[in-house]
């Protein structure tokens, strides 16, 4: 590993607040122990029931966290962007996969294994405190999407998701409209809010025609943020 790529990897993992406040030396041993991997659009990372070998980190693209039932049924879970962590359970129980992961579009993770992190848990107490919270918030996530799927509507959950989106991943905005650069189709934006492919081209096609959004290839402009949230307060 040259010593540009071991910079960009330490950028990453110091963006994160799980690992910002270690030690350079520690997270440069964890990077000596990391490997990188390439994924194309789609490509699974691993399945749910998968051996839980240790936490993964987005250095270029998106990951979707889903799960699925035997009739190919599918919930997504969350979409997590460049500079995120995931697989974090697996550091703390080592047992197995708790729910899918595929890269969307071309995705570079690199791999940080169980068995090379676990001495640093045990010795910083701070550390573990710090796993406990990202997992309770990814509890308060699902959480959310379960009670959004319950008691709001699709245009609604539709709206939401947008919105969460466009915050994640940083939407250019200028005090007017926002631009969500997009990597989702439409099948997975269903996928997420709950619903199928044609019923979210219909409602996109409805906030089109009433000037609440644009698409451009790669993008959707969401001309009236103020529309969307109140689409969502209203519900």
């Amino acid at each position: 590993m040259n010593e540009d790529e071991r910079a960009k990897r330490r950028a990453l993992l110091m963006r994160h607040f799980l690992l910002r406040d270690m030690p350079e030396k520690v997270l440069d041993d964890l990077i000596g122990f990391s490997t990188t991997r390439r994924f194309g659009d789609d490509e699974m990372i691993f399945a749910k029931g998968d051996d839980g070998d240790g936490l993964y980190g987005i250095l270029e693209g998106q990951v979707r966290i889903f799960s699925g039932d035997a009739e190919g049924r599918e919930i997504t879970l969350n979409i997590l962007d460049t500079g995120d962590l995931f697989g974090e359970i697996a550091l703390i129980d080592g047992k197995s996969r708790s729910a899918d992961a595929a890269a969307i579009g071309d995705t570079v993770l690199f791999h940080m294994p169980r068995r090379h992190f676990a001495p640093y848990m045990r010795q910083s107490p701070d550390l573990c405190f710090s796993l406990l919270e990202i997992l309770c918030a990814r509890v308060r996530w699902t959480s959310s999407v379960i009670e959004d799927r319950a008691f709001l509507g699709l245009e609604a959950r539709l709206a939401k998701w947008l919105l969460n989106l466009a915050e994640s991943v940083g939407a250019e905005h200028r005090g007017g409209p926002l631009r969500l650069r997009m990597k989702l189709s439409q099948r997975e934006l269903g996928a997420m809010v709950g619903t199928s492919r044609e019923a979210v081209n219909k409602q996109f096609a409805l906030w089109r025609d009433g000037g609440l959004i644009a698409i451009e290839k790669g993008s959707i402009i969401i001309n009236s943020p103020d529309d969307l949230r109140a689409l969502v307060d209203l519900a």
